[in-house]
């Protein structure tokens, strides 16, 4: 393809250290050799990439080259598929940098930009450090060590059933033979993962014992929550971290800009905006309108990293401020040199009682109290509404109003008062919960909420912990049924302004199914158990042991 301002070389093959050749686009600007290089590495068809982040056509546009990548196994390229093996994904993303450097018409400077699995593939290239890799600016990247903390220890149920289900499509097509049932199974996937979803035990869903599908049960997980020397990120390496507040590995943007900025890299930038995770980046999330400047486009994010790939490519001078965030309820966007912005002090929120009716208090409880409680049942688990997940199956993601939960009786709700003032949830949030369970294991999953004056209340973010996880991620720890436990439930970051009238509220349950597996409160491994049993859930919130929320607060408002 050729127009007045750039050409298109489609289908270039690239070679790996093993033969293997890939398949790629080259994007050149016209009249302008040698140049730098934008590298874009995907699974899901190069022929057919579109975001709101960033694309090939602004890379040319700047005078920018741009090369895009179907992955090994997929779509154009050779080799076989095999979904988050990261020491692939970073020897293959090593030879491609080395090799555009290579060529005749580059000036030697590669960087790397792409989305979810496509930013995650950036961070596993960075760890080997490829010589002439000067910058990456991953767009919602997952990372072990920080989605293992969102899920708090469960396993992303409908994402792993919904994205393998549209992934497999292309694998299956490239089979020598098509089995009908194999089809089949893949095809009921695609239109309504929630088939798969009630088979027991988990291990167990048909898809895992295709004849040589890339991906066993185990694998799934132990490669979703295992760090491994080629995950996280080169500490040293430029980067523009591009998140959303409802993304669901939105932690791993943050926590991997933090610990860059701690081991002193100052080209270590963050953008935050208000959206799930989703190529295209609207300012309508959920059921909520953030306004005009909300979407990517007015918020020229583009703009924010081809001038990010200018000052490391070309050394261009360019302002660039370390953190970038959209302030939900304000309409603007703020900015700041640190995470959580040092004007933040801490707000400690307590859960309490009034008259039978849960309550949120800036005190805590001075006396004895009976702990709230329900009960938990597997065969019914509380249902996914809104919040951090994938929009591959049947869920909708950001806030949604929680009130279709209202009349259940698994659910808890603590509310604070109506606030007069604008008040800025900005940084960190974590809930502090004594509580304990009937059963061997359960889980506990913690929503802080904005009501508005007429009663609908939205997530503002989530967290949860399996019961078992409680002392960390690295080794279970058994529980005695009936002990009262402290959790720390974190519920990741936000920057979320309440608005006058507005009141805060907490709503604890047990479930968010589909999005996490339901626990069957057994104790048993991971997706072996076949029964459950129903647990009767505590949280306690008296003197000795005050459950509360912690909240990062904005000094000012404007």
């Amino acid at each position: 393809m050729v127009s007045s301002s750039y050409t298109v070389t489609r289908g270039v093959g690239v070679p790996m250290r093993d033969g293997v050749v890939l398949a790629s686009d080259v994007w050149l600007p016209a009249h302008a050799s040698p140049v730098a290089a934008v590298l874009f590495r995907t699974p899901y068809d190069r022929s057919a990439y579109t975001t709101d982040v960033l694309r090939p056509q602004h890379c040319v546009e700047a005078g920018l080259a741009a090369v895009m990548q179907d992955m090994r196994g997929r779509f154009g390229s050779g080799g076989d598929w095999r979904p988050f093996d990261w020491q692939t994904e970073a020897e293959d993303g090593y030879d491609t940098v080395e090799w555009i450097a290579a060529q005749q018409w580059s000036s030697g400077a590669v960087g790397m930009s792409g989305l979810s699995y496509c930013g995650t593939a950036q961070l596993a290239a960075s760890r080997l450090k490829p010589p002439h890799l000067k910058a990456i600016a991953p767009a919602m990247a997952s990372d072990p060590a920080s989605d293992r903390v969102e899920a708090g220890g469960a396993l992303r149920l409908d994402l792993v059933m919904s994205w393998l289900g549209v992934t497999s499509l292309d694998w299956l097509l490239r089979r020598p033979a098509v089995d009908p049932q194999v089809a089949g199974l893949i095809l009921a996937a695609v239109q309504d993962p929630r088939l798969l979803y009630g088979i027991r035990p988990l291990r167990g869903i048909p898809l895992f014992d295709v004849e040589d599908f890339p991906l066993t049960f185990d694998d799934v997980y132990a490669r979703l929550n295992t760090p491994t020397e080629y995950t996280g990120v080169d500490p040293d390496i430029p980067t523009m971290h591009v998140g959303g507040w409802f993304d669901f590995s939105h932690s791993t943007s943050v926590d991997l800009f933090r610990g860059q900025t701690t081991a002193g890299n100052q080209a270590s930038h963050l953008v935050m905006g208000p959206w799930t995770h989703s190529s295209q980046l609207p300012q309508v999330q959920g059921q909520l309108n953030f306004g005009a400047m909300a979407a990517a486009g007015a918020s020229r994010l583009p703009e924010r990293l081809l001038d990010f790939f200018r000052r490391h490519l070309r050394d261009e001078s360019k302002d660039l401020p370390r953190v970038t965030y959209f302030l939900m309820n304000s309409g603007g966007w703020r900015t700041d040199e640190q995470w959580p912005p040092a004007a933040t002090a801490t707000r400690v929120l307590y859960l309490g009682h009034d008259g039978g009716s849960g309550i949120l208090a800036d005190t805590p409880p001075l006396g004895d109290a009976a702990p709230d409680q329900f009960t938990y049942d597997p065969d019914d688990p509380t249902p996914t509404v809104g919040g951090r997940n994938l929009t591959f199956g049947r869920l909708t993601a950001g806030p949604v109003s929680q009130e279709a939960l209202g009349g259940r009786a698994d659910v808890l709700r603590y509310r604070g008062a109506p606030v007069e003032d604008p008040l800025d949830i900005v940084g960190t949030v974590t809930a502090t919960l004594f509580a304990s369970t009937s059963a061997a294991d359960t889980d506990f999953v913690v929503k802080l909420l904005d009501e508005d004056p007429h009663g609908v209340a939205v997530a503002v973010c989530t967290g949860a912990i399996r019961l078992r996880f409680r002392g960390g991620f690295d080794a279970e720890q058994p529980y005695s049924p009936g002990e009262v436990t402290r959790l720390v439930v974190p519920l990741g970051h936000t920057a979320w302004r309440v608005l006058p009238g507005h009141r805060l509220a907490l709503q604890v349950q047990s479930a968010d199914f589909p999005h996490l597996d339901p626990n069957p409160n057994t104790g048993e491994p991971l997706g072996r158990a076949q029964g459950v049993v129903p647990a009767v859930n505590r949280v306690f919130r008296d003197r000795e042991r005050a459950s509360a929320i912690e909240l990062g607060i904005l000094g000012a408002t404007s």
